[in-house]
């Protein structure tokens, strides 16, 4: 049984279990995640358990947060992610989103955003939190400026061959 850490009219946004590991695979392989966030190099089933374990699950453990799953109220089918990242090699968390592709430009990204930012403000008690796109996804810098974020120029993000974009916000 998941947790669940918020929900809005639509959605419900809740931390990933193992039983996700299909919907992950089938996520992370499609065409616009691979392009705007990257090749997670999950290939198999296996792979996708390995990676709910190492990834989110670790993160619930040891941060309290993590990427989250967000579900449809009405039909309890999982959508895409939203969730809260703390990288290794900063102190900052930032704020992370991926629809499926069926999915987007039906609000769902904005709806899940500012559930989960009130949740990080609130339930986590962060003051600060970062986003990060990439450069040439126009939709994500729309998402994060509909957020109130504003935009702080380039940042090599460790693990990653190009730039992205930075933005930050208070909360």
């Amino acid at each position: 049984m998941s947790k669940i850490i918020t929900t809005t009219d639509r959605l419900i946004i809740r931390e990933k279990v193992i039983e996700d590991s299909e919907f992950i695979l089938q996520h992370y392989n499609e065409p616009l995640f691979i392009k705007n966030i990257a090749d997670k190099k999950i290939y198999t089933l296996d792979d996708a358990k390995q990676f709910l374990i190492n990834g989110p699950i670790k993160s619930y453990q040891e941060n309290g947060f993590g990427m989250f799953l967000i579900v449809l109220k009405d039909s309890n089918t999982p959508i895409g992610t939203c969730g809260l990242m703390k990288r290794d090699n900063t102190d900052d968390i930032d704020l992370g989103y991926a629809l499926m592709s069926d999915y987007h430009k039906q609000g769902y990204v904005l709806e899940a955003a500012k559930a989960v930012l009130e949740y990080a403000k609130n339930e986590i008690k962060l003051t600060h939190i970062l986003g990060y796109t990439a450069l040439d996804n126009s939709d994500s810098m729309n998402v994060l400026k509909k957020l109130g974020f504003s935009e702080l120029g380039e940042s090599k993000l460790a693990g990653y061959d190009t730039p992205s974009l930075k933005f930050s916000r208070n909360l």
